[in-house]
């Protein structure tokens, strides 16, 4: 026969804080650098330069370059789609790039 041992009741969730312990994070109105081009998918350095340019939306703040979240996803959602001919141009660049490094490979 099977004895059945109950769980012990877990306290309501406490939102304020993490399950360490530590202070919840406050939801910031701006990205970092860093965030924005992790959500970009670009490298540090290419997002620093569309910020310098004024392609993404950005403040600078205190020397440092903040973007408001608000901005930056409107910024993406008005960008224009790319047609079927930016899609082939693109395809040929890839293709001629990876027919450059076979050759590369082949000839060393």
């Amino acid at each position: 026969m099977s004895t059945v041992i109950p769980f012990p009741e877990r306290p309501a969730p406490d939102h304020t804080t993490t399950p360490r312990g530590r202070p919840a994070p406050v939801v910031s109105a701006v990205y970092t650098v860093t965030e924005t081009a992790e959500i970009l998918r670009l490298s540090l350095g290419t997002t620093y330069a569309l910020l310098r340019s004024g392609d993404i939306p950005a403040l600078k703040l205190g020397g440092r370059w903040v973007i408001p979240r608000g901005r930056l996803h409107r910024w993406l959602d008005d960008l224009p789609t790319a047609s079927v001919e930016d899609i082939d141009r693109e395809l040929a660049a890839i293709e001629r790039r990876e027919q450059r490094q076979q050759r590369r490979q082949d000839g060393a």
